[in-house]
């Protein structure tokens, strides 16, 4: 089964394609689109929210619809203090709501209990975990370690093994399975 986990944002959404085997996960591919807001002061800001909102959106179908998985997992965002972080729960939602599939969606204390076994893991905690667990990933190395940057692709990955834990899973695992 063909899987794909999204821990999205507005800034930079990562998008992890894992196959199961058994018992086993093997990442076989991982992509983050990246986004930012635009410098230019003539150009509006509602135009700018928008043009970084079609290129999350069309990156996330091609990857989807590259791989087209049995199964989507995606962090889903948590309160936010700012209206700024609020924009980005909105644009995270938004995202995604527009995809073609739904999908099960988990918290991020869930995807840090699942993976680190902390609630308040660190970046650098849930990079080391991710690596320890899936070497096999796309991983941009630099002294024998993943670059700080891929937190995102850390987190993707946290977002498979919460995804797995959560009862709609469960239910799918069964399903297929008979």
């Amino acid at each position: 089964m063909i899987g794909v986990a999204i821990d999205p944002s507005l800034s930079n959404t990562c998008l992890t394609a894992f196959e199961f085997f058994d018992d086993r996960l093997i990442v076989i591919d991982s992509v983050t689109i990246t986004t930012q807001k635009n410098p230019n002061k003539k150009i509006r800001a509602a135009s700018d929210l928008i043009e970084r909102c079609v290129d999350l959106y069309r990156g996330s179908k091609q990857f989807i619809d590259r791989w087209n998985p049995q199964i989507i997992f995606a962090e889903t965002p948590s309160g936010s203090q700012s209206a700024s972080g609020m924009k980005n729960y909105g644009v995270s939602c938004f995202l995604l709501a527009s995809l073609p599939d739904r999908c099960l969606e988990v918290t991020p204390h869930e995807v840090k209990m699942a993976s680190v076994g902390k609630k308040n893991a660190s970046k650098k905690e849930m990079i080391e975990w991710a690596y320890e667990q899936h070497p096999e990933a796309p991983w941009l190395i630099r002294n024998d370690f993943p670059l700080m940057k891929q937190e995102h692709m850390a987190d993707s990955i946290g977002v498979m093994y919460a995804g797995m834990r959560t009862k709609e899973f469960e239910w799918l695992s069964k399903a297929t399975s008979s």
